[in-house]
């Protein structure tokens, strides 16, 4: 019976050991496979490809243009329909129609105060809408010696016009603006932000 214990024993010490030198083993190769993990970092494959020269000078020429266009379409006069008339407004008169319009009654200093620009510019700009019929020129109700404008008839249909004809003048662009994804729209948004703040570089320096 000792024997048969002694012997158990034994064999019992053979399978420890044995395991012992498994682990010794398989540690190394463990530690080497770890090390390759860490080393290991994921590849990034661009699918853009990179703009060459012509690329950028063809972008450049788009903003331009788009630039340009725009800055017709700022100065050039819309037409309105009202009082059974046409009348054919450039933006600086419909700019001065709708400030008269939102803080009638509005004497000539507020008014230049309002569109940032100077009074004898309001003056010229104010005339012409008053030879139009869309503004009316009264002496005001607390202060008779102060000249302030108002809308007429005329103008005040066309003031009430106003929203829904820019609307449907940038209305092309809205249609294009929407159908951009989110993450589009996201990268207009980052783009343009960078170009504004080139451009107000540039503005201050001009005006150094």
């Amino acid at each position: 019976m000792k024997k048969d214990k002694k012997n158990k024993k034994s064999e019992l010490k053979e399978v420890k050991d044995s395991k012992k030198e498994i682990k010794k083993k398989s540690a190394p190769d463990e530690k080497k496979i770890e090390v390759i993990h860490k080393k290991a970092k994921p590849t990034i494959t661009a699918d853009i490809p990179a703009l060459n020269d012509a690329d950028l000078a063809s972008l450049k020429k788009e903003m331009m243009a788009c630039a340009n266009l725009y800055q017709n379409i700022l100065i050039l006069p819309r037409t309105f329909i009202a009082s059974n008339s046409e009348h054919s407004l450039f933006p600086s008169e419909l700019k001065a129609l709708d400030m008269i319009g939102g803080f009638s009654p509005i004497n000539l200093t507020q008014l230049a105060n309002k569109l940032g620009i100077s009074k004898s510019a309001v003056s010229k700009c104010s005339g012409k809408l008053l030879e139009k019929g869309l503004i009316t020129k009264e002496k005001s109700l607390t202060n008779i010696r102060e000249v302030v404008f108002m809308l007429s008839e005329t103008g005040q249909s066309i003031y009430d016009q106003l929203e829904n004809k820019q609307f449907e003048l940038f209305k092309p662009i809205t249609a294009t603006v929407d159908a951009f994804s989110n993450q589009e729209i996201s990268e207009l948004q980052q783009l343009f932000s960078n170009l504004k703040t080139s451009l107000i570089e540039i503005n201050a320096d001009l005006q150094k």
